[in-house]
C-alpha cells in the first residue's frame, strides 16, 4: 500500500484546499523572495509546498499527479528513494525560485524530481513513461502565458507527450530519461525553477543506480563458485 504517498498527499491537500476558504492563506504561506530576504521568513520555502498558486484547476492537477507519481514511485523505487527524490526537488526548486526572485507556491517542483527519478531508474516502462510525460507537462504550462496560441501549443505538446505512455512498449528505452533531461536544460535556460528540480531528480536517480551498474568482480581461475 502507498502509505507514504497517502500521508504526503493528505498533508499537502488539506492546506491546498483550505486556501480557497481561508482568505490570505496562500499568500501567507507562498514563497516570497522579498519577504524572505527582508524579514527572514525562511519557513516560506517549506510552506510554499503545501499551497498552490495555480487556482482550482492547478491545485487538482498537482494533487492528482502527486497521487499518481507518488504511488508509482513508492511501488517501483521504494520509500527511501521516494523521500530523497521529493526532498531533492523541493530543495532545488525552492532554492532556484528564491535566487531567481520568482514568488509562487506549489508542490510541482517536488513532483518534477519524482518524475525524473522514475524516468531514469525505474525498471517498468509504465513508470518511466509517466515520469517522462510529467516532465513534458511541467514545461508545457509556460506556454499558457502566450495567449490563445500558447494554450493550443500547450495542449498539443501535452497530447504528444501522452503518446509516450500510450505507446510505451514501442518507445526506445533511451527516450524516457532523455525527455526530462531536455526539459531540465530548456527550463533552466528560460529560466524556470522546474528546470533545476528536474535536474535534481535526474542526478539522484542516476547516482542511486550507480552501484547496481558496476560490473561484477572477476572470479579467479580455478575458484569454483559456491552454492
Amino acid at each position: 500500500m502507498p502509505y507514504l504517498t497517502a500521508v504526503v498527499l493528505a498533508i499537502t491537500a488539506v492546506p491546498s484546499l483550505l486556501q480557497f476558504v481561508i482568505p490570505g492563506l496562500e499568500p501567507a504561506w507562498a514563497r516570497d523572495p522579498a519577504a524572505i530576504a527582508a524579514h527572514g521568513q525562511w519557513w516560506r520555502l517549506a510552506t510554499a509546498l503545501l499551497v498552490q498558486d495555480g487556482g482550482p484547476f492547478g491545485t487538482l492537477v498537482n494533487l492528482g499527479f502527486l497521487a499518481v507519481l507518488g504511488h508509482l514511485a513508492e511501488r517501483a523505487l521504494g520509500r527511501p528513494r521516494w523521500l530523497v527524490l521529493y526532498a531533492a526537488g523541493a530543495v532545488a526548486g525552492e532554492t532556484a525560485g528564491y535566487l531567481l526572485n520568482q514568488p509562487g507556491a506549489g508542490n510541482s517542483i517536488a513532483l518534477c524530481a519524482l518524475a525524473a527519478g522514475l524516468a531514469v531508474s525505474s525498471a517498468g516502462r509504465l513508470e518511466r513513461s509517466v515520469g517522462a510525460f510529467y516532465a513534458i507537462v511541467s514545461g508545457a504550462w509556460l506556454l499558457a502565458d502566450l495567449g490563445v496560441w500558447g494554450v493550443v501549443a500547450m495542449v498539443a505538446l501535452a497530447a504528444a507527450g501522452a503518446q509516450l505512455v500510450a505507446h510505451r512498449a514501442r518507445v526506445p528505452e533511451w527516450l524516457f530519461p532523455a525527455v526530462p533531461a531536455v526539459a531540465a536544460v530548456a527550463l533552466t535556460g528560460v529560466p524556470d525553477l522546474h528546470g533545476p528540480a528536474l535536474l535534481s531528480g535526474l542526478i539522484v536517480g542516476w547516482l542511486w543506480e550507480l552501484p547496481s551498474r558496476e560490473p561484477p568482480e572477476p572470479v579467479a581461475d580455478g575458484v569454483a563458485a559456491s552454492g
